[in-house]
């Protein structure tokens, strides 16, 4: 089973969110929004395919997960992507690109009963070498992006909450925004925050 790290709600401190957020050697190339996605074959942690190739005339947003960071974690808590996923036109995957070496890396078992745990039912994709990250430039978990018609829309933070506040004026949720404008025919606004998390561990 994995190991449980829990912050009580608005207890994420702040010198931990510093310290995690940006750290360095967190990635490599970038993925500007306009720019075509990279490619995506991995598989799941129940051994299935995916491929980013399958979902080309389909709206597509991934979300780099480690169930061993606490910001991860509580929006798996609180549901901010399952309650995103459910009732929409997309397809939702979630990306693990812990390198197997790392303290923070759970076996495909670990993880399945980390997202039955979690209520969580979309693919949860291996990238065990870091080479699907590193491609997206992906920094933190989480670290959002919508594609649609193959090319990157929306690149950047969930919400404009790092801190994790227990009762926050109200939350924007920049991928909730990205979709409505994806079904709007609009173009989705960037993120005045940065991604916030723990830095993807390669």
């Amino acid at each position: 089973m994995p190991i449980t790290r829990r912050f009580p709600p608005g207890l994420i401190p702040a010198a931990l969110a510093a310290a995690l957020a940006m750290g360095p050697g967190c990635a490599g190339a970038e993925a500007p929004v306009g720019s075509e996605a990279p490619a995506i074959q991995l598989t799941d942690a129940e051994g299935k395919q995916h491929s980013l190739a399958d979902h080309e005339d389909q709206v597509v947003v991934l979300e780099w997960i480690n169930p061993e960071c606490p910001f991860s974690r509580r929006h798996a808590e609180e549901k901010t992507m399952i309650d995103l996923a459910a009732g929409r036109p997309v397809v939702w995957l979630a990306v693990n690109s812990t390198k197997p070496d790392h303290e923070n890396y759970l076996t495909p078992a670990e993880h399945q009963a980390y997202n039955e745990q979690m209520g969580i039912e979309y693919p949860v994709l291996y990238d065990s070498s870091g080479a699907v990250g590193r491609a997206y430039g992906a920094k933190t978990t989480p670290h959002m992006y919508v594609i649609t018609d193959g090319r990157i829309v929306y690149n950047g933070a969930i919400d404009d909450d790092p801190r994790g506040a227990e009762a926050p004026p109200e939350r924007t949720n920049y991928v909730a925004g990205a979709l409505t404008a994806v079904d709007e025919g609009a173009t989705p606004k960037p993120a005045t925050t940065k991604p916030y998390g723990c830095t993807v561990k390669y």
